[in-house]
């Protein structure tokens, strides 16, 4: 069993496309005018990021782990960007891996860490 995709829900769709493209480097599949995009992966993975429309749509109250190879590199290179905000530091966690976390503009949190 793998996962296929996972959805998060943000209150501007036009903001969080350039941070994820952009910023973050994610490549987008498709985009479905201003209601949905999804971003997909090397391994066939995918993010949605769709436009809140309903109540239990909560922008911000999701959180996605997105692996990496060189974590130090993604660190400094996203570390030096001042639109970027940490909610954790670069830390080498013994019990699990390398990771630190940011959020996109609607606060979702991003976490990184390094690929095993």
């Amino acid at each position: 069993m793998n996962l296929h995709s996972a959805v998060f829900y943000t209150n501007d769709i036009e903001k969080v496309i350039p941070f994820y493209r952009d910023t973050l480097g994610f490549e987008v599949e498709y985009i479905q005018d201003s209601k949905f995009v999804s971003f997909i992966f090397p391994n066939g993975a995918r993010l949605g990021i769709k436009q809140k429309k309903e109540d239990r749509e909560i922008p911000g109250a999701q959180t996605v782990f997105i692996s990496v190879e060189n974590i130090k590199e993604t660190y400094n290179k996203l570390k030096s960007n001042p639109n970027i905000t940490f909610l954790k530091e670069l830390v080498d966690d013994a019990t699990w891996a390398p990771n630190f976390s940011i959020t996109d503009p609607d606060k979702n949190k991003v976490q990184f860490v390094k690929e095993k």
